[in-house]
């Protein structure tokens, strides 16, 4: 009988492997579908990455270095980085995988979550594709987002394995995982904040483990500083010079300068010099109406008319009047005109910071608005409405979850493992909104690296609440039939 036993083992142990070789096998070839397809799409970010602009962070332009085909044309044609979104659609399908993974061995072995969240990160990739303007996938595109929502996959994965479970590989792979991302991207400081949330809240406050959260605090800090060392190393070997990337101060710049009214704000310049190119960027802003004074309309009109002006206002005006200046009066390296611009915008950006600051607060909540619902939808009215009802579902059924979780000993686990998943990925939307919507228009670019994670974390919620019905209507049947 035992021998029946282990043999019964042996083979469903055999069954559930090869049906996750199965599933990676589908993941990697769903995503190699498109590279085959469509090819490397090259984008208008693409060639600032491909010539390592000394704007850019480190990690991306040196993977495209590593990976474009020598002798396929010059660094700009699309068709010498084939093995780079290659490469992108296997990390993206391993990701889409893990996240099935990683959801079904910690929701009770649920094959229908499983499969559910790799749907769900299917679903974002076949809109991005079929439904969005864009018409392509972030993987087959040269630019950041082909490595970025992969990563921020497994990031948010990792940190939830850690509060689930504790283990300190997961916890390894968290920190390793966001030092990538914000090598990658400065937008991914983001992940610095949601790891401190999150710490806070199940560490800090729940647990009250004071010196384990000082402990993952000194953690993060050292992922900023290794970010900082990375970044000047990079460009201490591609430039000779022992500097992080330039021209951060342009993004809150230029929504300073959107929102700024010239007649006053001029006044509060004591350098003559940023004054006058002040007033020379202001000048053309407004003879393009791309300010604040003419913007019309409901929140989405206000907020459209932002996401409008804002390269407008940074490439098309700041750029040129900036670089115009310094090229014309003095005889600068590429590297020391790119440290006198950063000089010149953060003059302009800390006396803009003086100004009155309701119209930018204006365009701050109606930009993180705008970014909530790109998270889970697309910003538009009737989508908005329908962005409204999913974020109540969300929040409705998790409350409902907190609820029943002491009533139901036999389900608490679950339940606290689906209220923490759907903590983090919610932590992962409100703070990605609030930190881009401050610094650059929240377009679904910038937004849709939880939106599949939503989904898997809505479907965990409701997967509960439905098991939570079925055992009170089940206790309360018992009741009454002993009655």
């Amino acid at each position: 009988m035992r021998q029946i036993i282990q043999t019964d083992t042996a083979i469903n142990r055999k069954k559930k492997v090869v049906m996750e070789v199965v599933l990676l096998a589908v993941c990697l070839l769903f995503y190699l579908l498109f590279p085959f397809f469509d090819g490397p799409v090259w984008c208008a970010d693409s060639a600032s990455y491909a010539f390592m602009d000394i704007s850019r962070e480190p990690l991306y332009p040196a993977f495209l270095a590593l990976t474009r085909i020598r002798g396929a044309g010059n660094a700009a044609e699309a068709e010498a980085y084939i093995v780079t979104v290659i490469l992108q659609s296997l990390l993206a399908g391993f990701s889409a995988w893990y996240a099935g993974l990683v959801i079904k061995r910690t929701k009770d072995q649920s094959t229908l979550l499983q499969i559910a969240a790799i749907v769900f990160q299917f679903a974002v990739v076949l809109l991005c594709r079929f439904a969005a303007v864009r018409g392509s996938v972030y993987t087959d595109c040269i630019m950041t987002e082909g490595l970025g929502l992969s990563l921020f996959v497994l990031f948010i994965l990792e940190l939830y394995l850690y509060v689930a479970g504790g283990r300190k590989c997961h916890l390894l792979w968290t920190l390793i995982l966001s030092f990538l991302l914000i090598s990658l991207r400065k937008q991914m400081m983001i992940t610095i904040l949601i790891m401190g949330a999150v710490f806070g809240w199940y560490i800090l406050i729940r647990n009250r483990k004071v010196r384990q959260f000082l402990c993952l605090m000194l953690l993060m800090v050292s992922v900023l500083a290794a970010c900082k060392v990375t970044d000047r190393l990079y460009n201490y070997a591609v430039r000779g010079v022992w500097i992080e990337h330039c021209h951060n101060s342009m993004g809150v710049l230029c929504t300073l300068l959107y929102s700024s009214d010239a007649e006053k704000d001029n006044l509060l310049f004591t350098d003559e010099t940023v004054k006058e190119l002040y007033l020379e960027i202001m000048k053309q802003a407004d003879e393009q109406k791309l300010l604040y004074a003419y913007a019309q309309g409901d929140w989405l009109s206000m907020s459209s008319h932002y996401a409008d002006s804002y390269d407008a206002i940074g490439y098309g005006i700041i750029n040129p009047v900036v670089d115009g200046y310094i090229a014309g009066h003095y005889d600068y390296t590429i590297v020391e005109a790119a440290l006198k611009y950063d000089e010149i915008c953060g003059e302009m950006t800390r006396t803009l910071f003086k100004q009155n600051l309701m119209p930018m607060l204006q365009v701050y909540c109606y930009n993180v608005l705008k970014g909530l619902v790109n998270s889970v939808a697309r910003a538009g009215h009737l989508l908005s409405i329908y962005a409204a009802a999913a974020y109540l579902g969300f929040a409705a059924a998790a409350g409902y979850l907190i609820l029943q979780k002491k009533k139901l000993k036999e389900m608490e686990m679950q339940i606290e493992r689906s209220l923490a998943f759907a903590f983090i990925v919610m932590m992962g939307i409100v703070i990605n909104s609030l930190v881009v919507g401050l610094i650059i228009f929240t377009q679904p670019r910038y937004m849709i690296y939880s939106m599949g994670l939503f989904y898997a974390a809505y479907a965990m919620l409701l997967y509960d609440v439905v098991r939570c019905h079925i055992l009170l209507h089940g206790k309360k049947t018992s009741v009454c039939t002993g009655m």
